[in-house]
């Protein structure tokens, strides 16, 4: 054999070689789960969530039925459009459709913040053309062809000659030629239609001191909490730690329990990170306005400095903005758009959103089922891949961030040493017991491949790990936790009853002894048995 031939006869050895590695490491990793290569992408459960807007296209019961099995785990009530009437209405929908299902979803109340938007235009939009002149003015009047015009006062003083507006997270631009009595005189730069109540942002004005909370912010946050119960309040345009704690003092004054999404999308965010992660609960990498504000070539990199700074802490994340964009108006995604959300789950990210995909787009359902398919998929290639986010997980942590609610590490040490024995004796699943949900954030946060059952006495700990990756709630009885012997009998029956398997490996943690509701302090293995008769 020539040099040559002997090389390409090695190559094809070691190809060989990888192949069968990388087939035994798949089975490996779902084989508990009992998916093969067929059944993987079509029946199994994702372990990234998926959060969906709701508005006009998807309001109906019928639809809100159809979107929860596609695969919906949170619904998004946005705040800056509707009246409370209709978020009322869809609340209520909500949760009689999930009680119809037997399932649990969340309900996340999105606050407009202080964001500048256009009116309504009368025909519900305008064309803008490339080297038109378009008005701005400061009115409560709609807007016309020609016209926009906006409740955000001071946007006349404030801007200047030569400075850009960026119209629906930057797709239009104008930039102002004159300034007028009372109104801006603008060219455009980049066409497009400007529909109702888009945004509209100023990245080289001045605008001053903006509140974190602006006067409708603080009337929707207590309407919300009086009347929804949500489980989730997102707070738009954070730029420091205090504006979450404003309305953390909000949320205790109504005596609720909702948990507070930071929403990252301002340079200052980016600064305040590290402070603003000890204070939140959950934060979203909000692409559209922090595209706008700093730049689109930057929003890759801070997308995956937000998940990463997030996994660090323990802190679930939610990636958001145009991932499925172009189903509004399509029966399918781009190559593009299915790779954006792949990347996102193997950033390590807990949900990814849809926005107007679901709430006027034309293909609501039908965007949810493809979203949780490539999400499938995504999932199944980070087994195959060695699992890189576990590599990230156990290299580049730093110890000192992984402080949990009682000032110690002792909730992550649990969570990491339960996934490395869950591995270890070749796990199905987890078992977590936990009174707040932190247990199960805390093992999630180790990101492992296998789905946590979480048990819990309280329905809002349940609607609060929904959106935590690979989390599923299981209710308990109410009352006193039953000792250790009885409680893992009870839930060995709850997993069977889920669809697992006699013998199937569980690893479960608990807090022992369980009278006194201990925090989390023991992780055991068991082999699920039928109930005894």
């Amino acid at each position: 054999h020539t040099p040559a031939t002997k090389q390409r006869q090695q190559r094809q050895r070691q190809q060989q070689q990888t192949t069968t590695t990388t087939t035994t490491t798949i089975t490996k990793l779902h084989s508990g789960l009992r998916m093969d290569k067929v059944t993987l992408v079509k029946d199994a459960r994702p372990l990234c969530k998926i959060v969906a807007t709701l508005g006009p296209a998807s309001a109906a019961p019928e639809m809100l039925e159809k979107l929860i099995k596609a695969g919906v785990n949170v619904f998004r009530l946005n705040f800056s459009h509707g009246d409370y009437q209709d978020k009322k209405q869809l609340n209520v929908d909500i949760r009689a459709v999930a009680k119809k299902l037997a399932l649990e979803v969340a309900v996340l109340v999105d606050l407009q913040g202080p964001k500048i938007r256009c009116n309504t235009f009368k025909d519900d939009g305008i064309a803008l053309k490339r080297g038109e002149n378009v008005v701005i003015k400061a009115s409560e009047e709609q807007g016309v062809p020609g016209l926009i015009t906006t409740k955000f006062q001071p946007i006349v003083e404030r801007c200047e000659v030569g400075q850009p507006l960026l119209l629906d997270d930057g797709l239009m631009r104008l930039e102002v030629i004159k300034k007028e009595q009372g109104s801006l005189l603008c060219k455009v730069i980049q066409g497009g239609v400007l529909k109702n109540h888009k945004g509209i942002n100023l990245p080289e004005t001045n605008l001053g001191v903006l509140p974190a909370l602006t006067e409708k912010d603080i009337a929707d946050a207590k309407y919300a909490l009086a009347e929804l119960d949500p489980d989730f309040l997102a707070l738009s345009f954070v730029r420091k730690a205090s504006d979450v704690e404003q309305l953390r003092q909000i949320i205790a004054e109504a005596g609720k329990q909702c948990k507070i999404v930071a929403k990252i999308e301002k340079p200052e965010a980016i600064n305040n990170l590290t402070a603003i992660l000890g204070v939140t609960d959950a934060v979203m990498v909000a692409r559209g306005d922090l595209g706008v504000e700093a730049g689109n070539d930057r929003v890759p990199s801070l997308q995956k400095y937000i998940i990463r700074s997030c996994l660090e802490r323990g802190i679930p994340v939610i990636t958001a903005t145009q991932m499925m964009e172009s189903m509004t108006h399509s029966s399918t995604c781009t190559r593009a758009e299915a790779s954006d959300v792949a990347n996102a789950v193997w950033d390590g990210t807990d949900a990814v959103m849809l926005s107007g995909e679901t709430a006027v787009g034309e293909f609501p359902a039908e965007t949810v089922a493809m979203m949780r398919q490539v999400i499938l998929q995504a999932e199944h290639a980070l087994g195959a891949d060695n699992d890189l986010l576990r590599r990230f997980v156990e290299h580049e942590f730093d110890p000192a961030m992984q402080k949990d609610s009682s000032g110690t590490t002792l909730g992550f040490t649990i969570g990491r040493a339960a996934r490395v024995i869950a591995d270890e004796v070749h796990a199905v699943a987890f078992g977590c017991v936990s009174d707040t949900g932190n247990a199960a954030i805390r093992l999630a946060s180790a990101r492992p491949m296998q789905h946590i059952f979480v048990f819990s006495k309280h329905v809002h700990t349940a609607r609060r790990v929904i959106l935590v990756r690979g989390c599923t709630p299981l209710l308990l009885p109410r009352g006193q936790l039953p000792p250790v012997d009885e409680l893992l009998e009870l839930m060995d029956a709850a997993l069977l009853q889920q669809g697992l398997h006699p013998g199937d490996a569980v690893v479960y943690t608990v807090g022992v002894p369980t009278k006194t509701q201990a925090s989390t302090n023991t992780c055991l293995v068991r082999f699920l048995q039928p109930a005894k008769c």
